[in-house]
């Protein structure tokens, strides 16, 4: 019939205002619950070493596990969702996650639970680079910038989030609830994203074709010096916060989980300014914006480095967390333009390389941590000098040919 002819094609949709901040709204919750995941376990740490009765390097991997597997994920996901319906990809993978989600919480010896997390990592990469291309493609033109930002900037936001709910549910239910009430938030989301607004699709190519797409964009010289500060991101975040734990818990006595929810707010204030980079990046371009902020995040670093009060290490988090903020949307932006038509498979290179980051963190630094938290400090910064230094040296990205 002719009907379900038009049925089997996505149709361009009509966009009012008010359906724009509806489908931005929904991708950032899917990015704070799928991303968020990888935070669970950075306040759970110390727990899950004593719970186990193993070396806090070892339990580490709970969130190295997962962050490597992450990584893998972000490159096939990414990559597929160029040929397969993106809304789909994002809520097969959240589904799927509920189910392992349900299953970590029953764990009863350390080895199932490291199981868990990888599949989870590997599971919750279906959001991240997937929600960008959608995003970008979806929203209409004179919404997209803002759009695109709020999608990205709540990629940190979901670090805050992730370890509040990880405190809070710890604190008042347990560990185990904290990957059980996870379950039926991650299928209310997946649900919802099959109801966004469909998108026309590129004509479809053969699978095979979508991966080496990848291969032919690391040819790209502004490709590959976006992706050197792509893999600072995580690497430094996590990485700051899993310090930060275990040193005010040294120096200062804050173990409880209020004290260490309200240690994470100062990074509230920074992320939100992350949502206002766009007019930054559209005046001044983003291969300046990101290299600047790069530099203004290693300050907060060192800020933290050379504290000794708490005010001081608070001011200094705030500070690093900022920059931060500001820099992922302007990565974003040199990824895209560099990636041209093949949007999907530059992306999944983009967050392999965070989620690679993510997966190195917790065991760089509680392998660095024995030589003190100003070491950890100076080591991340000088990473990310590394980053700021190489985005500012190198090729100034040109809109990317369109790809056959």
């Amino acid at each position: 019939m002719h009907h379900g002819h038009q049925l089997d094609r996505p149709r361009p949709h009509r966009w009012s205002v008010t359906r724009a901040p509806f489908v931005v709204a929904v991708l950032v919750a899917a990015v704070i619950l799928a991303v968020g995941q990888l935070y669970l376990t950075v306040p759970l740490l110390p727990g899950v070493a004593e719970r186990y009765g193993i070396p806090l390097s070892t339990a580490a991997w709970v969130g190295g596990g997962f962050g490597f597997a992450f990584a893998l994920g972000n490159l096939l996901f990414g990559t597929i969702s160029d040929r397969y319906d993106r809304r789909h990809v994002m809520a097969v993978g959240l589904a799927l996650g509920a189910v392992v989600s349900a299953i970590a919480g029953t764990s009863t010896a350390f080895a199932p639970l490291l199981a868990a997390r990888a599949v989870q990592g590997f599971l919750a990469a279906a959001i991240p680079s997937v929600s960008l291309a959608y995003a970008t493609e979806a929203l209409p033109p004179a919404r997209r910038a803002v759009g695109v930002t709020a999608v990205s900037g709540s990629f940190l936001l979901a670090g805050v989030i992730g370890q509040a709910y990880a405190l809070g549910v710890d604190e008042a239910l347990g560990w185990r609830w904290v990957f059980w009430l996870l379950a039926p938030l991650l299928l209310a989301v997946a649900l919802t994203l099959t109801r966004l607004p469909a998108v026309p699709r590129p004509t479809p190519t053969a699978l095979a074709t979508t991966f080496t797409r990848l291969g032919h964009l690391l040819r790209r010289p502004s490709l590959l010096v976006a992706y050197t500060g792509g893999i600072t991101l995580l690497l430094t975040f996590v990485g700051m916060y899993t310090a930060l734990t275990t040193t005010v818990g040294e120096r200062y006595g804050i173990h409880s989980a209020v004290d260490l929810l309200l240690l994470r707010l100062p990074g509230l204030p920074g992320i939100a300014l992350g949502l206002f980079a766009g007019p930054l990046i559209t005046r001044f371009g983003a291969h300046r914006v990101a290299p600047a902020a790069f530099l203004i995040a290693a300050a907060g670093l060192a800020l933290e480095a050379g504290s000794t009060t708490l005010p001081v290490l608070l001011v200094g988090s705030a500070i690093f967390v900022a920059g931060l903020a500001v820099t992922i949307p302007a990565l974003v932006t040199l990824v895209g333009r560099a990636s041209g038509e093949a949007r999907g498979a530059g992306l999944a290179g983009y967050g392999f390389l965070v989620g690679l980051g993510g997966g190195i963190s917790p065991v760089l630094v509680t392998a660095l941590a024995p030589a003190g938290f100003a070491a950890v400090c100076l080591t991340l910064a000088g990473l990310l000098i590394l980053a700021a230094a190489t985005l500012a040296l190198g090729p100034q990205p040109t809109p990317a040919p369109a790809t056959v």
